[in-house]
C-alpha cells in the first residue's frame, strides 16, 4: 500500500490553470442579466458570503455579447448566474451553447433564471441544455440566491479539484513513461553494443574457410543477442567447428555463450585435447565449476548449453562428431544418416551426474560430405495455420529436399521456409541452422 505522504505527493499542486483557479483567494461569480436591479439584489442577498474562508468577487454583464467577453477576459469564473431573456428572447441560452459547445468548458456552474418562463419552459430547458439549476426570478429571495450559489461553488471546487488531480497524475504518468523510455533506449542501445561485441566473438568468413569454403550459416537472435553461437579453431592440422544452444536467451544466454565460447579456446589452447567427447567432457567440468553446480544448495542451477562438436583431421582425412543432448544431420554419397548425441547436456540439470562420458562418431572422408548443425530454435517455432511447432520432422523433411542445391540457395529455402512458417507469431527462441560441405 502506498504510504500516505506518497499518496499526497502523487496529487501534489500543478500549475494548471484549474489549481491556481483553486488557489485565488475569492469565487468569481458573473452576472449576466439585463436588468441592474438584478445585480443590485444578487450582491446584497450575499454580502459576507465566504466558502471555504474565499470571498465572492462580482463580475457583471448585461447581455449576451458582453458575457462572452467577460469570459475571455475572466477565464477562471466559477459561476454564472444567467438570465434567458435579454437582447433577444433566447440570449441566455445561446450562452450556454457558446459555453459548453463553442469554448467547450464543462466547468463553469451555470444557474438559469427567467422572468418569462413561458418563453423557456423548465422542463425543456433542464433536458436541452447542460445547466446546473433553473428557476424563476420570483424565487430570487435571499435564501434561494445564498443556496443555489452555496451549491454551484461546492459543485464547481470538487469537479476542479478531481480534475487537477487527474491532470496532475496525468502529467506524472507522462513523466514516468518518458523515463520508461530512456531506461528502455538506455538498455537497449547497451545491449545493441553487446552485440557487437558477440559478433567479434564469432568466427570471421575467413576463420571458417580454413575448414570449407561451401557453407551457409543461418543465424536469428531473438533479442538482439543471442544464447546460439557458433565457435571453431585450428589447431596442430585439425579443425574444430562447434554450434551450441545456450539455456535461455537475450543477455543470459549470450552470457553463457560468452563463457561457452571462452572456455572452448582455452581447452583447445590449454589443455591440449583433441577428441571432441574429450572436449566436451572438459567443457561439462569447466561449466560446472564456473557455475557452481553439482552441490546440494545448486540444484535448482540449470544453466548450461547443448552443443554439437566437429573435429576434422585434415591428415586422416576423417571427421570426428560428439552432441551433447543434439542432433546433427551427416550425409555422403546421397546417404542420409543422423548423429543422435548423447542425451544430456554441458552442465544444468545433469551437472549433479560426476565423470559424465560423450561419445564421439568417427567418419571417413574419402568422399566429400556435409553436415548439418542446429539448435532447436527452428523446429519448436509455432505457426502455420494451426499454430503448431514446425516439428523436427518437417526440419529433416526440409534438410532432405534440399540438400544437393548449392549452399546460397539452401540459405534462402531456410529462411523463406521459418518466414512462412513463423507468419505473424513472435519468434520463440534463438534460431541457428549451419550446412557445411567438407573434402
Amino acid at each position: 500500500m502506498m504510504k500516505n505522504k506518497d499518496f499526497k505527493q502523487l496529487f501534489a499542486p500543478t500549475n494548471s490553470p484549474l489549481t491556481k483557479q483553486n488557489q485565488v483567494q475569492k469565487w468569481k461569480v458573473l452576472i449576466v442579466d439585463d436588468v441592474e436591479d438584478i445585480h443590485t439584489v444578487i450582491r446584497l442577498a450575499l454580502g459576507g458570503f465566504f466558502y471555504k474562508k474565499k470571498s465572492i468577487e462580482f463580475i457583471d454583464a448585461y447581455s449576451g455579447t458582453e458575457a462572452k467577453k467577460m469570459l475571455q477576459e475572466n477565464p477562471d469564473i466559477s459561476l454564472i448566474l444567467l438570465d434567458v431573456v435579454m437582447e433577444t428572447d433566447n440570449a441566455g441560452l445561446e450562452l450556454v451553447k457558446y459555453i459548453r459547445e463553442t469554448i467547450q468548458n464543462q466547468f463553469i456552474q451555470i444557474v438559469l433564471w427567467t422572468g418569462q418562463p413561458g418563453k423557456a419552459p423548465k422542463k425543456e430547458v433542464i433536458i436541452s441544455y447542460d445547466i446546473n439549476d433553473y428557476k424563476t426570478k420570483t424565487e430570487l429571495n435571499d435564501d434561494n440566491i445564498f443556496t443555489v450559489v452555496l451549491a454551484s461553488l461546492r459543485t464547481f471546487d470538487a469537479i476542479t479539484t478531481v480534475e487537477s488531480y487527474r491532470q496532475n497524475l496525468e502529467e506524472k504518468v507522462k513523466d514516468r513513461t518518458k523515463e520508461v523510455v530512456q531506461q528502455k533506449k538506455k538498455i537497449t542501445d547497451s545491449i545493441k553494443y553487446a552485440l557487437h561485441i558477440q559478433n567479434a566473438l564469432l568466427p570471421s568468413h575467413k576463420s571458417i574457410e580454413k575448414l570449407t569454403k561451401d557453407y551457409f550459416i543461418y543465424y536469428k537472435p531473438k533479442d538482439i543477442v543471442s544464447g546460439d553461437f557458433y565457435w571453431c579453431t585450428e589447431n596442430n592440422d585439425k579443425l574444430y567447428f562447434a554450434a551450441a544452444d545456450c539455456t535461455g536467451h537475450g543477455v543470459p544466454g549470450a552470457f553463457m555463450s560468452m563463457i561457452g565460447n571462452t572456455l572452448l579456446n582455452e581447452i583447445i589452447q590449454e589443455h591440449k585435447l583433441s577428441k571432441p567427447s574429450q572436449i566436451l567432457k572438459k567443457l561439462n567440468e569447466c561449466v560446472k565449476y564456473m557455475l557452481n553446480q553439482g552441490g546440494a544448495k545448486n540444484e535448482a542451477n540449470e544453466d548450461g548449453m547443448d552443443i554439437t562438436l566437429c573435429c576434422y583431421d585434415k591428415n586422416k582425412r576423417n571427421l570426428t562428431v560428439a552432441c551433447a543432448n543434439h542432433t546433427a544431420f551427416f550425409i555422403q554419397n546421397n546417404i542420409f544418416s543422423t548423429i543422435e548425441g548423447d542425451p544430456f547436456s554441458i552442465g544444468g540439470i545433469f551437472a549433479v551426474k560426476p565423470n559424465q562420458e560423450f561419445t564421439d562418431h568417427s567418419f571417413s572422408l574419402n568422399d566429400p560430405c556435409k553436415i548439418y548443425m542446429f539448435s532447436d530454435g527452428y523446429k519448436d517455432q509455432f505457426g502455420g495455420e494451426k499454430t503448431r511447432k514446425f516439428s523436427s520432422k518437417r526440419f529433416l523433411d526440409l534438410i532432405s529436399s534440399m540438400y544437393k542445391k548449392e549452399f546460397k540457395k539452401q540459405y534462402e529455402l531456410i529462411d523463406k521456409t521459418f518466414n512462412n512458417w513463423k507468419g505473424n507469431y513472435k519468434q520463440i527462441d534463438d534460431v541457428m541452422v549451419i550446412g557445411l560441405k567438407i573434402i
